[in-house]
């Protein structure tokens, strides 16, 4: 079964489409699965529309090594920005406060499979946005943990324990994202430009 090929004359429109639509709507996801309620559905709607990017670049006959560079860039796209955003809120909006655990329960997560999720209740009385937080196990019932959390609720509690929230910064993830975004309007891009004909080689003459 032969793959299906973008006709010549949609070639441009494809491949400017590929090159503007697919980074904004992957970027435009990423952020939107940061949130505690959007995660998993964000994150599913990330990776179609990955595939269904590196599905146009095969149409438009990008060739396996440019296709896959733009898959790993689609996949810096999916994770950068959420993790840039996430580190950046934490830091701008993130209070410690003190909970409990009060209880733990199976998951399954979109990507992290079968995992433990806890219940929290916060020791001054006082409601969490999102009561539940993933980082631990049955073990951990009954204890009393400090907690960042994110008093718009956007972004789900998670340990204190971690080593880059109290001075994130972006300039990493900046560059990174910026390369990718470059990468991958200029694979989609550059399957669009005309390619050199191939000349006829002259069949050679009768020999004397």
């Amino acid at each position: 079964m032969r793959f299906p090929r973008v006709p010549d004359r949609h070639r441009r429109r494809t491949g400017v489409l590929l090159a503007a639509a697919s980074p904004l709507a992957l970027v435009g996801l990423a952020l939107l699965s940061t949130g505690a309620d959007t995660r998993d559905a964000c994150t599913a709607a990330g990776l179609t529309v990955l595939a269904a990017s590196l599905l146009g670049l095969a149409a438009l006959r990008a060739g396996p090594a440019r296709t896959t560079a733009a898959g790993l860039c689609g996949f810096a796209l999916l994770l950068l920005p959420g993790w840039l955003l996430t580190d950046q809120l934490r830091h701008h909006r993130g209070v410690v406060v003190e909970a409990t655990v009060t209880g733990a329960h199976r998951t399954d997560g979109l990507l992290s499979g079968p995992a433990w999720a806890c219940d929290l209740r916060r020791t001054d009385g006082r409601p969490l946005a999102h009561p539940v937080t993933r980082d631990c196990d049955p073990s951990d019932t009954g204890d009393t943990v400090d907690l960042l959390v994110d008093p718009g609720g956007w972004l789900p509690p998670t340990s204190t324990e971690r080593s880059n929230w109290d001075d994130p910064s972006p300039v990493p993830d900046l560059v990174l994202l910026a390369l990718a975004l470059t990468a991958w309007s200029w694979t989609a891009l550059d399957t669009t430009a005309p390619r050199p004909a191939h000349l006829p080689l002259p069949s050679p003459g009768p020999a004397r």
